[in-house]
């Protein structure tokens, strides 16, 4: 039996950008980085009214200089580092959009500097500066927001609506993915592909989206041991470089990479042991011989869920049935500044805290850092399960209820 339900208001999703805004407080946002993700901010955040783009720094002062025109920021405000931005410029907020390697540098002289932080995904490189970034926010009272639009994404957050209704009651398998069809998706830019720079490869790069899509559905149940490879499979291949995108052309996020640059992984797996028994197993690629890694799905006693698209899968009166969800369709990007300005004009006007404040609590995401740094331990050491500690600051969100049968 296949059914069809709709959920128009399954999400809470924010409200349009700008809502709730006054000229009192005037939102003033700089920018670390002034590369492509940057631009994609820089554009959400000037549909909001009684908002400055006021300042921007990047190691490439010739293409600061061409964001800040671009976006109407203040010549002298234009500054080749952000210690020297953070400095002199009077910000409320900032993006972090710079390489890897400088989200926690950057988002800790920031929380320091009582600059509240919307850094871009992963968090950081590894798990430790993650961890300092959460005690940075925490001894200044500052938002530190790891921006996951996918939060905010109207099917995952019904994925998780569904798991917290007991669908996922007594989990013993799933596999979380990213990069599924990405036949010949490896980012050209060297920011991407040399570990010195990003710190890591697909893994840190869309490892983190699915493991943070993971652990939100399943409520952050306790991970236990991790086991991990990684590959770079065709990152080094000249010819596999030659092919252009499975878009059909080169631009400026899939096209011909710099083979003899290429040093990070583009294809890793991992097994992801949780308290209960059940098994999470980690798939994501940058490029592959293969059109599809497959569905990320979720197997519990009382139910499954599959995604994209999101469906349910249940014995009921008697039936096998599969119900398809269909969500509202949304811009997660709304969301996702307009969150951030939102709890930064609540900053301005009140007192905030880092933690219950936060559009995502940060806390996850040092956990989901956790996990991801013993898949990278892992598979260092030829794929031995790595067994998680959990530092005391983050015991607090872990949650096996949604898949305990208890």
């Amino acid at each position: 039996m296949i059914k069809l339900i709709m959920l128009l208001h399954c999400c809470s999703v924010g409200r349009g950008l700008g809502d709730n805004l006054s000229k009192e407080n005037v939102v003033r946002i700089g920018f670390v980085g002034a590369g492509g993700i940057a631009q994609v901010h820089a554009e959400y955040y000037r549909r909001i009214p009684f908002l400055r783009l006021e300042a921007v720094t990047d190691i490439d002062i010739e293409r600061a200089k061409e964001f800040a025109r671009r976006f109407g920021i203040p010549e002298e405000n234009v500054f080749k580092d952000y210690v020297d931005m953070l400095d002199k410029v009077l910000l409320d907020g900032v993006s972090v959009c710079a390489p890897h390697k400088v989200h926690a540098p950057a988002s800790i002289y920031a929380l320091k500097r009582g600059v509240h932080v919307l850094v871009e995904k992963p968090m950081a490189v590894t798990a430790l500066e993650a961890l300092e970034m959460l005690r940075a926010a925490i001894q200044y009272r500052r938002i530190l927001f790891v921006g996951f639009q996918n939060r905010f994404s109207p099917e995952i957050i019904a994925a998780r609506r569904f798991a917290e209704a007991g669908t996922l009651k007594g989990f013993y398998y799933g596999e979380t993915v990213e990069g599924r069809e990405r036949r010949r998706g490896i980012p050209p830019l060297t920011t991407f592909i040399s570990k010195e720079i990003a710190g890591g490869g697909v893994l840190l790069d869309l490892g983190c989206y699915a493991i943070d899509n993971a652990m939100y559905i399943l409520g952050y149940p306790e991970v236990t041991k991790v086991s991990g490879y990684i590959y770079t499979a065709l990152g080094k291949s000249r010819e596999a470089s030659s092919v252009l995108s499975m878009w059909g052309q080169v631009g400026p996020w899939f096209g011909p990479w710099n083979t003899e640059k290429f040093d990070v992984e583009d294809f890793a797996v991992g097994r992801i042991v949780l308290r209960n028994g059940g098994v999470l197993w980690l798939k994501v690629a940058w490029a592959m011989h293969n059109d599809d890694l497959g569905r990320p799905f979720y197997l519990g006693l009382r139910g499954g869920i599959k995604l994209y698209p999101l469906e349910i899968f249940r014995d009921e009166n008697g039936f096998m049935t599969t119900t398809r969800v269909v969500v509202p369709q949304r811009d997660v990007w709304i969301d996702k500044i307009g969150k951030f300005v939102e709890v930064i004009r609540k900053g301005l006007e009140s007192s905030i805290d880092p933690i219950k404040d936060s559009p995502i609590d940060p806390r996850e995401n040092v956990y989901e850092m956790i996990i991801l740094d013993a898949v990278y331990r892992s598979a260092y050491n030829g794929g031995e399960e790595v067994e998680i500690q959990v530092p005391d600051e983050i015991k607090p969100i872990i949650n096996n209820a949604m898949i305990s049968m208890d």
